[in-house]
């Protein structure tokens, strides 16, 4: 990056820029290189200011939320990465109405993008809302949450199934309240996936209902969570997307398994290690950072995988994982 950008920004916001911050730290993973320019967001304005200043300059922006589902280079990321710190989480109105010949008291829970799911859950469980319950646990933000569609399955459930707008940052710097139908919600996917918009605010459409029955769900799915995944682990969460029904039976997969962890298993990969990257040991979907693995060891894990399950069952598995930054 040349001088005078770095001169720009440090003179715009004195004080609040890091030049060649290490961004492990800020990662579920605790991996990752250096960012040129680091910004941390406290607010939405100082968000939506800076990455209008960077767009102006054609400047790569980079927004961080919670960290997770994400794999950084070890070279870094070129350009502004801006740490969304975000909080405000309100209630912005009520309704009534009648479903299926039953009257329900809607809601609208409105938060930042950088609120970290698992307080936004606890929050609305704690008010007696019902749609996100069952996300108890979920780490990352609300923003990434929505980039991602994140999903859950005991009980089902998707992020986007309960968003009812949002506030987005159009790569024009225009703010825009979009519906929930503009971001085409599907498994692992959003719209916003493709766009450069970024999500700033979003509106949940929450149901009342008994705060002692929303804890009992949220509990019993964050002790499978417990049960099921690693815990006190440095990892970015599940690396490989579950395959299609189809592709289960077309490719004859043991018992029409759709589960990337299950395949990844088969394969003879759990405990496998490159570097100081392992294959979890306790589900095979995850990789795990044993303390001083680089993007390359994952990287390499994730390839070997890939190749063995292709192998062994003529599937390819997609990638849940995010790869950013210089590799």
């Amino acid at each position: 990056m040349d001088q005078k950008t770095q001169k720009f920004f440090l003179q715009t916001y004195p004080g609040k820029i890091t030049l060649d911050e290490p961004l492990g730290r800020y990662t579920t993973f605790k991996i990752g290189g250096p960012a040129d320019l680091f910004f941390d967001a406290r607010t939405n304005g100082e968000l939506i200011n800076i990455v209008r200043e960077a767009r102006k300059i054609h400047l790569p922006v980079f927004v961080l939320g919670g960290g997770t589902n994400i794999l950084i280079g070890d070279k870094g990321i070129r350009g502004l990465v801006i740490k969304n710190n975000t909080g405000t989480i309100a209630t912005r109105g009520a309704k009534g109405e009648v479903i299926g010949g039953k009257s329900y008291s809607r809601v609208y829970v409105e938060a930042d993008s950088g609120v970290l799911m698992n307080k936004l859950v606890r929050v609305t469980v704690d008010e007696g809302l019902a749609g996100l319950e069952m996300h108890l646990g979920l780490p990352g933000s609300v923003g990434g949450a929505v980039y991602m569609n994140s999903k859950w399955t005991h009980p089902d459930g998707y992020v986007g199934d309960t968003v009812y707008q949002a506030e987005i940052l159009t790569p024009e710097g225009k703010i825009q309240t979009v519906p929930h139908s503009y971001f085409q919600f599907a498994y692992d996917t959003s719209y916003v996936q493709k766009s450069r918009d970024i999500v700033t605010r979003v509106v949940f459409s929450l149901i009342r209902d008994t705060k002692e029955r929303l804890w009992t769900i949220a509990n019993e799915s964050i002790a499978y969570r417990r049960q099921t995944q690693p815990q006190g682990v440095f990892s970015a969460g599940c690396t490989f997307k579950n395959i299609s029904k189809t592709q289960a039976m077309t490719r004859h997969v043991p018992d029409g398994a759709t589960s990337a962890g299950f395949l990844v298993d088969h394969a003879g990969l759990k405990g496998l290690c490159i570097g100081d990257a392992e294959v979890s040991s306790v589900h095979a979907n995850f990789i795990i950072n044993r303390g001083h693995a680089t993007a390359s060891d994952v990287v390499q894990l994730i390839d070997r995988a890939k190749e063995q399950v292709k192998r062994q069952f003529g599937v390819l598995l997609e990638e849940e994982i995010q790869r950013i930054g210089e590799f």
